[in-house]
C-alpha cells in the first residue's frame, strides 16, 4: 500500500470547530435515542452500499451521552458491539501526549524545555547527545513544539526520502518503512531508529515553531523522551500510567514487529480496490509506536477520551483545558487547529481521528454537551482510488457523527 495514503488520512479529518452551549432536554429518551442511532446508521450503510457494490466492511458507532452508552452497528455479517478490537491508528497520539502531560504535571520535565535540555533533577538530556538523534534544529525544538506538530521535524513513517538527500543511504526515493519490510516483513522498528533516519538525512520542514507540519516522527521523539525522562519502555508506561488507571481493559499497546494479530473478538480490517478484497487485518505495528500502534475497542476509546477531558483521568482539570486542549490554528485558510495531541473537529469537539491500512476511525468529545462519540470501519474502499477513500471519510464517518450528534441533542 502506498504510504502516501498514510499521511493524507492522518490530515483528512483535521476540520475546524465551532463551540457548542450545553442544551439539557427534559425530553430525551434513552430507548428511542438508540432506536434512532442504529436506523440512521442503516440508513446511511444502505446509501453507501448501493454506491459501492461490494464493499466488505461495516461501520460501528459508541457513543456516550453523560456517561451512558449508545452502540450501534450495521453490514456486519457476524454478531459485534463495542467490545469489538480495532487498529486506533493516530488516536494513539492523544495517549502519548496525555503521558508526557503527566510527566509535566509530575514536574519530571517540562513541555517549555527545549530538545537539547536536562531533564529537571537529573544531569541527563531529553535526548542523547549523539548521531542518531542530531535532527535539524534540535537546539531550537521546544517539546510543545512537537506536540502541537509545529517542530518541522521530517515524517519518517509519512514522505518519501527524498532523491535529493546528501547522505549515502539505500532507501533514496523510497518510503523508509516499506524499505525495509520488503526485506524483513517482521522487522521490528524503534523510534530512535526513525529519528536516526531523520538525522542522517538532515530532513525538516521549517525552523521551529513558525509552521504547521503533521510529524509521525515527532511522535516517536516523545516516545524516547518519555521512556528517558520515566525510565520505562513506552509501552510499559502508557499501560501502568494511562491504560490501566483508567480501566481500558480491553486496550493493548503492541510495539513488536511480529506481534501482528488481533485480540479477539477483532473488525477484520480489508483493503476494497478494483473488485478485490485483501484482508489486511494482521500488520506489522512497530513502525507505528507512539503515533499509531494502539489496539482498542469502541467502548474502551469512548471511555478514555471522555474521561481524559473531563479531568477523571491522568491529567488534572487544569492541565486539559490550559495545556492540552490550547489548540493553534494550523494554518492561515481553514479553521483547522491542534493543541497538545488533539484536534478540534467541527461541531463535534475535541478529538482525533485514525488511519491505519484497514481502518478508520474517529473519536470526539464534547465538553459542553459530556457528548463523546467514537466511529470505526474496518474497510479502506479504494475502488476508486483517493476519491472514494475521502468519500469515506467525509461522508461516512464525519457524517454519520453529525447525525448522531443532532439525534442525541434532539433526544430522539
Amino acid at each position: 500500500m502506498d504510504m502516501k495514503i498514510f499521511k493524507l488520512l492522518s490530515l483528512a479529518l483535521l476540520i475546524g470547530f465551532s463551540a457548542c452551549n450545553k442544551e439539557d432536554n427534559p425530553n430525551f429518551v434513552p430507548d428511542q435515542v438508540q432506536t434512532s442511532i442504529t436506523e440512521m446508521l442503516n440508513t446511511h450503510m444502505t446509501a453507501y452500499l448501493e454506491k459501492h457494490t461490494g464493499y466488505p466492511g461495516g461501520i460501528a458507532m459508541q457513543v456516550l451521552v453523560h456517561g451512558q452508552p449508545y452502540f450501534a452497528a450495521s453490514n456486519f455479517d457476524y454478531p459485534v458491539d463495542a467490545g469489538f478490537h480495532f487498529r486506533a491508528a493516530s488516536n494513539t497520539k492523544t495517549f502519548t501526549a496525555a503521558a508526557v502531560l503527566l510527566l509535566h504535571q509530575q514536574g519530571k520535565l517540562n513541555i517549555d524545555h527545549l530538545l537539547t535540555d536536562t531533564i529537571p533533577g537529573t544531569d541527563q538530556l531529553y535526548l542523547p547527545n549523539t548521531a542518531a538523534y542530531a535532527i535539524p534544529y534540535k537546539d531550537e525544538i521546544k517539546i510543545v513544539d512537537v506536540l502541537r506538530h509545529r517542530a518541522g521535524i521530517f515524517d519518517v513513517t509519512n514522505d518519501v526520502i527524498p532523491d535529493t538527500v546528501s547522505a549515502d543511504v539505500p532507501y533514496k526515493g523510497q518510503y523508509y518503512l516499506e524499505y525495509v519490510m520488503e526485506q524483513r516483513p517482521d522487522y521490528t522498528f524503534t523510534p530512535e531508529e526513525l529519528i536516526s533516519v531523520a538525522a542522517i538525512t538532515s530532513l525538516s520542514y521549517f525552523e521551529p515553531g513558525t509552521d504547521y507540519h503533521y510529524s509521525n516522527t515527532g511522535y516517536s521523539v516523545l516516545a524516547r523522551i518519555i521512556e528517558r525522562v520515566s525510565g520505562l519502555s513506552y509501552q510499559d508506561f502508557i499501560v501502568q500510567h494511562i491504560v490501566l488507571p483508567m480501566g481500558l481493559t480491553s486496550t493493548t499497546v503492541p510495539v513488536l514487529g511480529n506481534d501482528q494479530q488481533m485480540p479477539e473478538p477483532y473488525f477484520p480490517g480489508y483493503v476494497f480496490a478494483a473488485n478485490e478484497v485483501v484482508d489486511v487485518t494482521e500488520s506489522n505495528i512497530s513502525g507505528n509506536v507512539a503515533e499509531g500502534n494502539i489496539i482498542t475497542t469502541p467502548r474502551d476509546l469512548s471511555v478514555f477520551i471522555r474521561k481524559l477531558l473531563r479531568g477523571e483521568g491522568p491529567l488534572s482539570s487544569s492541565t486539559v483545558n490550559s495545556v492540552m486542549m490550547n489548540v493553534i490554528p494550523s494554518n492561515t485558510t481553514t479553521n483547522n487547529a491542534y493543541g497538545c495531541g488533539l484536534t478540534l473537529t467541527n461541531g463535534l469537539g475535541y478529538g482525533h481521528n485514525g488511519a491505519h491500512e484497514g481502518y478508520l476511525s474517529l473519536m470526539t468529545y464534547d465538553p459542553e454537551n459530556d457528548i463523546s462519540i467514537v466511529v470505526v470501519t474496518n474497510t479502506w474502499n479504494l475502488s476508486n482510488d483517493m476519491a472514494s477513500l475521502f468519500e469515506q471519510l467525509g461522508g461516512l464517518l464525519v457524517d454519520v457523527a453529525y447525525k448522531a450528534r443532532s439525534i442525541v441533542k434532539e433526544g430522539s
